[in-house]
């Protein structure tokens, strides 16, 4: 019953007291026991979790060319001046056109350099921001606004200034 009753105490505590909770040794020995391919995608995504808390759904790919044609479709009522629709824009083709190219979800997540189930989720978040950015209307700038610039000053003349 004291083993049980271990974990509670802090563990400097612990180590004075001669008691090694079994459950620390254990879970030590099976994670230092586990090997993981990294070159292998589906193992890494269930290790990381993306799969159990992103999407169990097969099909990721269709999904994600489904989602990138939501965002593309609501960034259209920016203006087409916009920096933003302009970014949003081409970071949207340039994926579909990815997913377009290549039929096996492995070569798309290799060349854009991430999960699917990331960047599905990525765009959901930015179909949400596209309506914020909407209803702010963040590229109606007044033409005498200047942009404040700070400039850098090194953190080694600071600290020589404070002496």
């Amino acid at each position: 019953m004291l083993r049980q009753l271990s974990f509670l105490l802090p563990g400097t505590l612990r180590s004075s007291c001669g008691i090694a909770p079994v459950a620390f040794t254990r879970s030590f020995k099976a994670v230092a026991d586990v090997e993981i391919d990294f070159n292998n995608r589906e193992v890494l995504k269930k290790y990381v979790g993306i799969r159990d808390h992103l999407s169990k759904k097969p099909g990721t790919r269709g999904a994600l060319i489904e989602a990138l044609s939501s965002v593309l479709n609501a960034i259209k009522a920016a203006p087409e001046a916009s920096d933003y629709r302009k970014a949003v824009e081409a970071t949207c083709s340039y994926r579909m056109k990815v997913c377009q190219e290549n039929e096996s979800d492995a070569a798309i997540e290799e060349v854009l350099d991430a999960h699917l189930e990331e960047l599905i989720k990525e765009c959901k978040e930015e179909e949400r921001l596209v309506s914020y950015m909407l209803e702010s209307k963040a590229w109606d700038v007044p033409a005498d606004y200047s942009v404040p610039v700070v400039d850098y000053v090194d953190a080694a003349t600071v600290l020589e200034a404070k002496k």
